[in-house]
């Protein structure tokens, strides 16, 4: 309820329409609109119901967009990713609400994709190890890496982009990003070609990627508390593997991602990884680790880091982006205080615990262990937007176990419907009435043509 406050209050206008703004003064309306905050905080306000007014702040994101098809934001022409989110943030949007905006944008979201392609053709003329690896062109980073770098942070978001938007298009049918596919194909082997030369060793024993490349001078200069971190910046690898699905579960990146992510671990929650590299933290960033561990299956990393980053809220339940560590002897803090990504990563995990869109498969339930079913509580969502269709969930208390019910309204198929086959540590499913399930690998695959139906833990 405090999350949703947060976001109303910075619900205003800019020019002609009203968007949802990221803070009240460092990230306000003269700095102008923040693409990637935007695309989680939208996604946000649609599973409150907001569609009318998330669909507003995607038209004036997209009024950003200048006549070589790129997309500007709050952070500058080299913040390169932004275009890639905007696309993705379009992409996402028609999906939740299950209408034909897509199609009456189709060449701002063409435009955009070819300007991509332009970019990484005008970095293998820069000179830089990222043009010599056939990526986007040296660009800025964020999140703790200033400057304009040799960098995957804009490339890995590009491919999140492409992803989503030549998936998009097939479905619907639109020939015309064929070529754009096509481009989506060679800076995907291209970047895993480069990521297999720049992964590095942990001194912790596992291999990781930096989003910082090798040829960076900051690795090496003298005083090592000025280099960068191993965490620096990983916020865009963290979106790139969920909700960007990019890879694999099992690729040696996410595996070094969450092998990275859990080393750095204070206060339950991921540090040093954004503008305070000494004895900071970055607060909703943990959101951001803690989805791709939901994704990943790890659902007490999930719980663990989900509770870490709600310890760190004010007492009005409001998040600032960055502040020390209990004890750091560096009284540090970035930006705004109340910081309203942080309040839409609440939101966002609340729904993915009961529903949660794993590309073409639906999971229910993946963040609900003994933590939230010691209260004997019922919790539900009503109407929740997914790409495949509303859903209406209600998981309440029953007998001696739990009882799910669930409906999902139109929309297409999802290929998996997956329930956990044990609920908590003791209730185990006892049968699901009203559609065809099966077992496999700890889990419950339930039919997924099937738009209602029972299931019962005991």
């Amino acid at each position: 309820m405090a999350c949703a406050r947060n976001l109303r209050q910075l619900h205003y206008p800019v020019k002609s329409r009203n968007v949802f703004w990221v803070g009240p003064t460092t990230y306000n309306h003269v700095v102008g609109l923040a693409v990637v905050d935007s695309n989680f905080i939208l996604e946000a306000v649609r599973y409150l119901g907001y569609d009318a007014e998330a669909w507003e702040h995607v038209e004036a994101e997209w009024a950003g967009q200048i006549e070589s098809g790129q997309v500007v934001g709050a952070a500058g022409a080299t913040m390169w990713k932004d275009t890639a989110i905007a696309a993705f943030t379009l992409v996402r949007q028609s999906e939740l609400s299950q209408d034909e905006k897509l199609h009456g944008m189709r060449s701002n979201l063409l435009g955009s994709l070819r300007c991509l392609k332009v970019l990484r053709d005008k970095a293998r003329n820069e000179g830089s190890a990222n043009g010599r690896y056939g990526l986007l062109p040296r660009g800025y980073a964020d999140g703790g890496i200033e400057g304009i770098r040799s960098e995957f942070t804009n490339t890995v978001w590009a491919l999140a982009g492409l992803r989503a938007a030549t998936e998009a298009a097939a479905r619907l049918g639109f020939q015309e990003f064929e070529p754009v596919r096509q481009f989506y194909g060679e800076l995907r082997q291209s970047f895993f070609a480069a990521a297999r030369e720049e992964m590095r060793r942990h001194p912790g024993g596992f291999d990781y990627l930096p989003m910082l490349m090798k040829e960076d001078p900051q690795w090496t200069v003298p005083d090592e508390w000025d280099r960068p971190r191993p965490q620096s910046a990983q916020w865009a690898l963290c979106h790139a593997i969920c909700p960007g699905l990019v890879f694999d579960k099992n690729d040696p990146i996410v595996k070094g991602h969450i092998a990275l992510m859990q080393a750095c671990t204070q206060e339950d929650v991921p540090a040093e990884t954004g503008w305070i590299p000494h004895e900071g933290l970055w607060a909703y960033n943990a959101m951001h680790v803690a989805q791709v561990y939901l994704w990943a299956g790890l659902r007490d990393w999930a719980d663990t880091t989900f509770h870490g980053y709600l310890n760190h809220a004010s007492p009005l339940y409001a998040w600032r982006e960055e502040q020390p560590l209990r004890g750091s002897a560096i009284s540090r803090y970035v930006g705004d205080m109340p910081h309203n990504w942080a309040s839409a990563e609440c939101i966002r995990y609340l729904r993915h615990m009961l529903a949660f869109e794993d590309g073409k498969d639906l999971r229910l339930l993946a963040g609900i262990g003994a933590g939230q079913l010691a209260a004997a509580e019922p919790c539900a969502v009503t109407g929740t937007p997914t790409r495949f269709g509303r859903l209406n969930l209600e998981l309440e208390p029953h007998g001696a176990g739990w009882r799910l019910k669930f409906e999902r309204l139109a929309g297409r198929d999802p290929d998996a419907v997956q329930i956990p086959a044990m609920l908590g540590d003791r209730a185990r499913l006892s049968g699901v009435s009203g559609a065809k399930f099966r077992q496999e690998d700890g889990l419950i695959m339930v039919e997924p043509s099937a738009h209602s139906w029972t299931a019962e833990w005991i």
